[in-house]
């Protein structure tokens, strides 16, 4: 992807994604069915291990995905305007039934705090930084009202001008309505009165995907470190590696079970991939493996 974060690639270099950006999107419905994205198409493996493409976004890239309450399947739209280079964004809502609609968007004109997350007031949640490379700030918007800066500096928020409508890095939303973020290989938790909390630092500073667990577990994609590491009561420990030539990207958790999304390592003359694993307590299996629709 085009985009402020995307990541170098060379022909050579085995230790960048596949992809300029890989998708973190991956979420678990309560029926078993695994959704995620390739970067450009949502796949669906059902139950029963068959997998179906159930969104292309053709020209776009789909980096996120959430389900909500009624099991409804959201995802955020990013397209490249080379003519401003600008982006048109959206967030479209799939139906448990099999219908899409845009939800927001397409739109270049985004609105601060307007994002993929929403919790259960229906107020939406994004993650941002100030400038490139540069402190997070953390929007909560509620309906018709205006945006509120729960995190990050108010100096930094007046220059601030949101480009993405998908949030920097991986997030999550606890019981309590509280966000949690990585950035900078700090993860931390802000509640919606704006008080914030470090639960860990030290961690892959990538922005890629994270996932909370019922009992208070952070579980976070660490593609530098090639692991996804669990976060629980201040330590953090190991809970998957990605063998040699690929890394996790994002992560889901249901059940007691784990499901990893892992890209390929770039090889010059190889097809970029995409798969999913399943890491449960007595087995490790790969439920999927695609062939990335491109950058």
């Amino acid at each position: 992807m085009q985009a402020r974060a995307a990541l170098a690639l060379t022909a050579v270099a085995l230790t960048a994604p596949a992809l300029a950006h890989p998708p973190r999107g991956i979420v678990v419905a309560r029926d078993g069915t695994v959704y995620f994205s390739d970067l450009v198409r949502v796949r669906a493996i059902q139950p029963d291990g068959r997998v179906r493409v159930v969104r292309n976004a053709r020209g776009a890239h789909i980096h996120a995905l959430a389900l909500s309450a009624d099991g409804a399947l959201w995802g955020e739209q990013s397209a490249y305007d080379p003519a401003d280079g600008g982006y048109r964004e959206a967030i479209w809502r799939r139906s448990r039934g099999g219908r899409t609609a845009y939800r927001y968007g397409p739109t270049k004109r985004l609105e601060r705090g307007v994002g993929l997350l929403r919790d259960r007031k229906g107020c939406t949640w994004h993650l941002d930084q100030a400038f490139q490379g540069g402190p997070p700030l953390v929007h909560r918007k509620c309906r018709a009202k205006p945006a509120e800066l729960l995190f990050g500096h108010a100096a930094d928020d007046l220059r601030f001008r949101p480009g993405l409508v998908g949030d920097l890095s991986g997030t999550a939303l606890d019981a309590n309505g509280r966000l949690l973020f990585r950035h900078a290989g700090v993860l931390r938790r802000v509640a919606p009165d704006g008080s914030a909390e470090v639960l860990a630092e030290g961690l892959d500073r990538g922005n890629f995907g994270l996932a909370l667990a019922p009992g208070g577990t952070v579980y976070l994609a660490e593609w530098e470190n090639r692991r996804v590491a669990a976060v629980s009561g201040g330590k953090v420990r190991t809970a998957a590696r990605s063998e040699v030539g690929w890394g996790p990207s994002g992560v889901a958790w249901r059940g007691g079970t784990l499901y990893v999304l892992e890209a390929s390592l770039h090889r010059a003359g190889e097809p970029d991939r995409v798969r999913v694993r399943r890491i449960a307590s007595n087995s490790d299996t790969v439920l999927a493996t695609v062939t990335a629709a491109g950058r």
